[in-house]
């Protein structure tokens, strides 16, 4: 959820729009109804696409997923840890395809092959198919496509599987190129051989004194780095790659209870119109672009992952309800930063499929917002964070401002209490495009 600020005006006309306006997902299932003078009500009520949720007590290695889920198109495939994130193929992508762009992707950012505790399906699942899956299976849920409720877990689940992956890990040998596949992630990019921020003391250690007074906001990074750039040899070949670090456990406890983070990168185009907020935007606001969300809504086609722990609970940041159709974001959350620790270079990578310009202006922040979830019961995720967006202690940390107008493909580096500095591809560490 991306700076979730819903207006009167917008929630008004919202509103008064929803009575004549079908999210695009029902919209395209009314059309193709065999039966044209059926109500609306009704129509969707008939044809309202289904998913079927796998959640896994063993979690699967790719090789048996494509075994078991021959012949399924599966919309995610997520994967937790030492490190965690999702593969998103999009409607319609057989299962063998989807799981080698998965392997392809994470292999490449990590080295090591992920092992999947969660499979959503597009559609529902035969009796049969599930009762060969049962063994491993912990749960089998069938929701509505739409259903925000979708990615909602109970609390304690992620880790619970996080728990059971090192366990299978320990089984097949992988521990080991696991936790050196971590290691490695968590060198210094550029951005980070200066992460003394103005006025601070340089850290000798995770756990020294941190930032004074002056310097503002104590809870962001004291340090980031974007790189944005094309490589052409990926099925998604737009990449986005991030990095952060607190110097301090006073960074940290700076979040205060009960606040999540979240880290957005916002993508602009001024030409579309924006009239009505999302999602009663036109196709056009997913895909006019330098990157694409697809489909849009949360089933577009992405990969992602971070090496966060497991116990901070990241999710990637699909809920882009009431945002402008003028903005796209690429953005991850943490749903406990007071569990991550200092000292450590955090990353998330982003690789997302070709949009239609050549480049976009963009925006980079980072925000401090209300873990919403666990009031419900949940594990954090994009639907349940941030939905109280006017409580005190809800705040943003404008890394690189639109105003500047500086466009992906490139590099910035922004270091706590100073500017912003860009860098083109292929130079000064900024990955090439190709």
């Amino acid at each position: 959820m991306t700076f979730r600020q819903l207006s009167l005006w917008s929630a008004v006309a919202a509103s008064c729009l929803a009575l004549t306006v079908l999210p695009a997902t029902t919209a395209r299932a009314q059309a193709e109804a065999p039966d044209s003078q059926t109500t609306v009500s009704a129509t969707a009520a008939q044809v309202q696409p289904k998913v079927t949720r796998l959640l896994f007590a063993v979690p699967q290695t790719l090789d048996e997923l494509k075994v078991s889920l021959s012949g399924l198109n599966p919309l995610l495939l997520r994967y937790t840890g030492d490190f965690g994130g999702g593969s998103q193929p999009g409607p319609g992508v057989p299962a063998d395809q989807a799981i080698e762009s998965m392997r392809q992707s994470v292999t490449a950012e990590y080295g090591v092959e992920p092992l999947v505790f969660l499979v959503v399906v597009d559609g529902e699942i035969p009796s049969a198919r599930l009762s060969a899956l049962a063994p491993a299976l912990a749960e089998t849920t069938v929701f509505d496509s739409d259903a925000a409720t979708v990615e909602q877990l109970p609390l304690g689940t992620l880790e619970k599987a996080a728990d059971a992956t090192r366990d299978r890990e320990t089984l097949l040998g992988r521990r080991a190129a696991v936790l050196a596949a971590v290691e490695a992630s968590r060198q210094q990019p550029a951005a980070e051989q200066q992460t003394t921020a103005p006025g601070e003391e340089p850290a000798s250690s995770a756990e020294e004194p941190t930032v004074p007074a002056n310097i503002g906001k104590a809870w962001a990074p004291v340090s980031v780095e974007m790189q944005a750039y094309r490589y052409s040899a990926s099925a998604k070949p737009r990449h986005f790659r991030h990095y952060m670090r607190w110097n301090s456990t006073t960074d940290l406890a700076a979040f205060g209870d009960d606040f999540g983070y979240e880290h957005n990168l916002s993508l602009y185009n001024y030409d579309l119109v924006d009239i009505f907020p999302r999602p009663y935007c036109a196709d056009s606001a997913y895909t006019e672009f330098w990157a694409a969300w697809s489909t849009g809504f949360k089933w577009n086609a992405v990969d992602y992952g971070w090496n966060f722990p497991s116990s901070s609970v990241a999710y990637w940041d699909w809920d882009d309800t009431t945002d402008s159709c003028q903005k796209l974001d690429f953005s991850v959350g943490v749903g406990y930063p007071k569990k991550l620790t200092a000292g450590v270079t955090y990353n998330f990578w982003i690789h997302a499929e070709k949009g239609a310009k050549t480049s976009s202006p963009y925006a980079l922040a980072g925000q401090k917002l209300s873990n919403d979830c666990n009031d419900a019961g949940m594990d954090p995720g994009s639907s349940c964070m941030g939905l109280n967006y006017t409580r005190p202690g809800s705040d943003t940390e404008l890394m690189v401002n639109s105003s500047r107008n500086w466009h992906v493909p490139s590099c910035a580096e922004w270091v706590r209490g100073g500017s912003p500095t860009a860098r083109a591809n292929g130079t000064l560490g900024c990955p090439a495009n190709s």
